[in-house]
């Protein structure tokens, strides 16, 4: 009887995973805005067969990630400077309201540990004896950010605040290299006041920083 229902399952499954293999690749900007998606290289590159690939694709455009470019092709679609600023403005209302709540929640050895290597990045990074490491740089960003949203107390602003940041992850620090000592200032800030119990100011450091994210982006813009 089970039978069915499991096979069933299992290309549900699949869909899903290469659901979240293209998303993750829009969003971190390898497939960029205005790129007409093939379904042959796709499948390939993901070494899907096209059944998955296409229920995928399908789960991508009813979100709006993807449409349609005449009948037969799918697009990325580009996404406005406007929707990335209403964004940050989500989060800078979400991450300083986790940054605060996670105050005696968050399990501090875990929280120094990534203080230590925003350290050692920040003094490497302004003293020129090491360059940004973007990969580097983008995986110790979304581990504190996890970490606070994640001892928030509150699951589904944890899952909003880790869907918004995704959704911003093309302006990391590979395009804009020049923040790498700052963004690393501005992290330490905010895991010090977590540490030291000041719910508030971790807040106020969590808004610093979101608004000089914002502020980054509005100058990168600028230039291209």
């Amino acid at each position: 009887m089970d039978k069915p229902v499991l096979e069933e399952a299992a290309p549900r499954r699949l869909a899903h995973e290469v659901h979240r293999r293209l998303e993750d690749m829009i969003f971190s900007g390898r497939l960029r805005g205005g790129e007409v998606l093939t379904e042959r290289r796709l499948a390939d590159a993901l070494d899907v067969s096209r059944t998955p690939l296409r229920d995928a694709l399908l789960m991508l455009e009813s979100e709006g990630l993807l449409k349609r470019r005449g009948a037969r092709y799918l697009e990325v679609r580009q996404m406005t400077v406007p929707e990335y600023m209403q964004i940050l403005n989500i989060r800078r209302l979400l991450e300083p309201e986790a940054a605060r709540l996670c105050v005696g929640r968050i399990e501090l050895s875990r929280l120094a540990g990534l203080r230590e290597r925003l350290e050692e990045l920040e003094e490497a990074t302004a003293s020129g004896r090491k360059a940004a490491d973007p990969d580097g740089s983008a995986a110790l960003d979304a581990a504190m950010h996890d970490e606070i949203a994640g001892a928030s107390g509150n699951p589904l602003m944890a899952s909003m605040i880790r869907d918004l940041r995704r959704r911003t992850r093309i302006f990391d620090l590979g395009r804009m290299p020049d923040r790498a000592a700052a963004v690393y200032h501005e992290h330490i800030d905010i895991i010090r006041a977590i540490e030291a119990g000041d719910g508030n100011g971790a807040a106020a450091a969590m808004t610093r920083h979101i608004d000089n994210v914002k502020a980054s982006i509005i100058r990168h813009l600028s230039t291209i």
